[in-house]
């Protein structure tokens, strides 16, 4: 009787961890979602995917730190954080031909080659995060610093995009 009541309490606690892992996977999607709130948002409202992004991220100074996404309709999506002039999340459209242009330079400075990681060389440097989708293949780059010139005229090709469109807070 012993046994069968031991192997009954295995057998249960056996099973009963299945769930908890389910649960856990689903509790992670719900965060992640969460934090991309403004790309998902992007997405399901347009019916697109994503076609460019740069991210820069912080450093012990004063750089800017913001997320700028544009995707394939033109939907661009702006996320100001900290030493921008633009602080929370803005939108805009931009235009077939500077999508083409994306496309283009994407293409010509050889994204797709990049090394994932360009590794920082101090810990106060800030990284740029870009992301380029062509033809259903998506390519991140992370530089933290010393990446190729290219890759380098690409991010501040980026940046000019952002810079010459015209905004619309999101509330």
């Amino acid at each position: 009787m012993q046994k069968n009541l031991l192997s009954f309490l295995l057998l249960a606690a056996f099973l009963s961890c299945k769930p908890a892992k389910e649960t856990t996977e689903a509790s992670t999607q719900t965060t992640v979602v969460a934090e991309n709130k403004s790309e998902v948002a992007a997405t399901t409202q347009y019916g697109d995917s994503l076609l460019a992004s740069i991210e820069r991220t912080a450093c012990y100074g004063t750089c800017p730190i913001y997320k700028f996404s544009i995707y394939n309709s033109g939907y661009a999506v702006y996320e100001g954080k900290r030493f921008v002039e633009k602080i929370g999340k803005f939108e805009t459209h931009i235009n077939p031909p500077v999508l083409d242009e994306i496309r283009t330079k994407a293409i010509a400075v050889k994204y797709f080659d990049f090394r994932n990681e360009y590794p920082k060389t101090a810990s106060d440097f800030p990284a740029t995060k870009t992301a380029v989708v062509l033809d259903g293949k998506r390519k991140d780059v992370n530089n933290g610093s010393g990446a190729p010139t290219a890759l380098t005229e690409f991010e501040k090709f980026l940046d000019s995009v952002k810079d010459g469109a015209e905004w619309k807070e999101l509330k």
